[in-house]
């Protein structure tokens, strides 16, 4: 028997599977630091990366700073840590400075989660951090239209700041190619009608994982990003440890565009289809909840062999993640009528992570990894819930494995697959 283990909250889950199982690992390239994190992130700050308006910067009375809520596992306050003492050069002092934990449409951050996020230190040597309400309209600046359509709406402290940072991790992105850069602000910071209008783009040609290029969700996101005026992005990218191995800071667009190509050196796994695929978004936080574990799934669905098998090993500690998305799931008795409504109303965020859970399971069985989930919420869920790996394997593992194939995904959510010659069998 060999071992198969894939992350799972902050452990663990493995099972046994026999020997003759041809078992293929989707791994992301191994890359370590070339430096302490902290040193990376110094450097890119003297080496920005593009053009940044350096006189607004001097000049600003007031700077807002856009951190990754819980569901992220950004080093935020060492990024926030590093950006004091170079502001400061340019004579902007902590009383001048505004944290925004933006989390799009999650719940504001707490005071427990902003602790947990920037340390309980550093907020003191700053003028305050605030968590985001995408729903609150009082806290929210109208700023004009997209050129695609999407009303821009943000936080009013961010909007209302002379100089504008956005701080965040370069990972895969279901529709929208990759994180970061000045989604952290559109997203992030944004009002409902913002997240909504960009995000049904989804449905359109081009909003695919990993693709930049011609990207409907992700041309709209920029354009966002000129009209709100973000003036400067701070990203890294993390490997499987979650220890960063890029850092880069300057101009929007074009110190992103460096960390994603070098993103795409390492998430872009070449695989062929599989009869079982086993995904685990990556552990804390990544697995959180079911909300966020679903983007486990895209790449998961696209190796899955048709009436194959999808086992998501993911903890969800906090149980659905987000409200409309488990009134939108109880509303239905099978995954069919559910995405077929779906198509045929209109778009809702939070509802849309229903449609993106069930069409999985209109090509594959699906189990779910988790011994935080009750049953009443797998049934909600519509999905098979086992609390270890290994019984999850004994279920769906045939009694004759001649041929069989399981490809597993350590860490699906960064995973962009480079399929072979089967590509002719993949549903997107």
């Amino acid at each position: 028997m060999k071992t198969i283990e894939l992350p799972y909250g902050h452990g663990t889950q493995a099972c046994l599977i026999p020997d003759d199982v041809d078992c293929v690992y989707g791994r992301l390239k191994s890359v370590e630091p070339t430096a302490e994190a902290g040193e990376q992130i110094l450097a890119a700050l003297q080496n920005l990366i593009g053009n940044i308006n350096f006189d607004k910067l001097r000049n600003a009375r007031s700077v807002a700073i856009a951190v990754s809520d819980m569901t992220r596992p950004v080093p935020s306050r060492l990024i926030v840590e590093k950006l004091l003492p170079w502001l400061a050069e340019f004579g902007i002092h902590g009383d001048q400075i505004t944290v925004l934990v933006g989390g799009g449409l999650h719940h504001p951050a707490t005071q427990e989660e902003m602790n947990y996020i920037l340390g309980e230190e550093l907020p003191k040597k700053i003028k305050q951090v605030l968590p985001h309400d995408a729903d609150d309209r009082d806290c929210l600046n109208f700023l004009g239209t997209s050129p695609l359509g999407t009303p821009v709406y943000v936080n009013q402290h961010f909007a209302q700041a002379d100089f504008k940072i956005v701080t965040g991790m370069v990972d895969a992105h279901q529709f929208m190619g990759f994180t970061a850069g000045v989604k952290g602000a559109v997203i992030g910071l944004g009002g409902r009608e913002t997240i909504t209008g960009n995000h049904v783009r989804l449905f359109q040609p081009g909003a695919e994982l990993g693709q930049m290029e011609g990207n409907p969700a992700r041309i709209d996101l920029e354009d966002c990003g000129r009209i709100i005026g973000v003036d400067m992005i701070v990203n890294v990218v993390l490997n499987t440890q979650k220890k960063v191995v890029k850092a880069v800071a300057g101009h929007p667009r074009a110190a992103h565009g460096v960390a994603v190509e070098f993103a795409k050196s390492i998430f872009g796994v070449p695989m062929s289809s599989a009869d079982i695929v086993i995904a685990s978004p990556g552990g804390f936080p990544k697995d959180i909840n079911a909300y966020q574990a679903q983007k486990a799934l895209t790449p998961a669905l696209q190796l899955v062999k048709p009436g194959g098998v999808i086992i998501l090993v993911a903890q969800c500690s906090e149980g659905s993640g987000e409200e409309s998305f488990a009134k939108t799931m109880a509303l239905y008795d099978n995954p069919s009528d559910l995405v077929t409504s779906f198509k045929e109303k209109e778009f809702v965020i939070g509802p849309h992570k229903a449609y993106l859970w069930t069409r999985t399971f209109l090509k594959a069985k699906t189990i779910l990894v988790s011994d935080k989930v009750s049953p009443e919420l797998a049934k909600t869920l519509m999905v098979k819930v086992t609390k270890s790996l290994q019984e999850a394997i004994d279920d769906v593992i045939p009694d004759d494995t001649a041929g069989l194939k399981i490809t597993v995904l350590p860490n699906a959510n960064s995973v962009i697959p480079i399929l072979r010659d089967e590509s002719s069998e993949i549903e997107t």
